[in-house]
């Protein structure tokens, strides 16, 4: 399985910012940048990717910037990571001959694809003791 590199991770910080503007309110790359600590350089191309792929919309002008195309609750984690790296757990001829290798691989991609389901308004729910740690 191929890790998720730093593109899906610094698009998924983007995103969930977004997810928190008020009132859907639109960010611009700059602010993006501020808080999630990644180059205004490469989040602009990461935020280009995620528009392409239709889980952006950007707004030109002076108070424009980039908001979510959806709500929040009908974004999955997974659509975000799929536009930035391809599959995440792709299953094709890992095991050679062996059915109980086979069957590892499918349990693994239906495990992974279960925790990459989360909606991007479920991940302060779904690790709230980890929310105040920081």
């Amino acid at each position: 399985m191929a890790g998720i590199s730093l593109k899906g991770v610094y698009g998924l910080a983007a995103m969930y910012e977004l997810a928190h503007a008020p009132h859907s309110r639109p960010m611009q790359i700059r602010e993006l940048s501020a808080l999630t600590g990644v180059s205004h350089a490469y989040l602009e191309q990461i935020l280009a990717v995620l528009r392409r792929a239709g889980l952006l919309s950007s707004i030109r002008g002076a108070s424009g910037g980039y908001r979510l195309a959806r709500s929040a609750s009908e974004i999955t984690v997974l659509e975000i990571i799929e536009a930035l790296e391809g599959s995440v757990c792709p299953v094709s001829d890992k095991s050679g001959k062996s059915l109980v290798l086979e069957a590892f691989w499918q349990q693994m991609h239906v495990q992974v694809t279960a925790l990459f389901s989360l909606r991007l308004c479920e991940l302060d729910e779904a690790f709230q003791p980890y929310h105040y740690a920081i």
